[in-house]
């Protein structure tokens, strides 16, 4: 099936393979979920961010946070981040550029992913996800990818 609205398309297809994966580990089968989470959102944040990053709103976190959006708790740099268009911009450097450390728990589950950003080599953003904090805002972002598509 050919892609349509490249966008809106691979956002939707991204969602539903994220819910396989989920679906497939929650029958017991080997499936590797946080990997799948951090692929997707390779993809969701990468590719639309190129040519869409203009139109993700500043959403102030605030505004986010009653909206039910999963905010990452910042540990460096925490008043750099003030609405959902920068938010998008640092997991976009972080994740794209590898700079994310996976956190077990101590039954060898994963729990917490760290993401940064680097200038020069000093840290200049440091924030911590939980794995459910990962997945909201995977699901988020394709809703507002799949609302921006329809509204253009």
């Amino acid at each position: 099936m050919n892609y349509e609205d490249v966008i809106r398309d691979f956002a939707e297809r991204t969602g539903k393979n994220l819910h396989m994966i989920e679906q497939l580990q929650a029958e017991g089968r080997e499936a590797y979920e946080v990997t799948q989470l951090v692929n997707s959102m390779l993809g969701l944040l990468v590719f639309p961010q190129q040519q869409y990053v203009n139109r993700i709103p500043e959403t102030p976190l605030e505004e986010l946070k009653r909206d039910g959006w999963p905010v990452p708790k910042c540990r460096i740099g925490p008043d750099q981040v003030q609405n959902l268009n920068q938010l998008i911009r640092y997991l976009r450097n972080a994740i794209a550029h590898f700079n994310i450390e996976f956190i077990g728990d101590n039954r060898n589950q994963l729990e917490l992913l760290k993401v940064w950003n680097n200038r020069g080599g000093v840290k200049t953003w440091e924030a911590e996800l939980t794995v459910s904090d990962l997945r909201g805002i995977a699901k988020r972002f394709i809703e507002l990818l799949l609302s921006k598509e329809r509204a253009t």
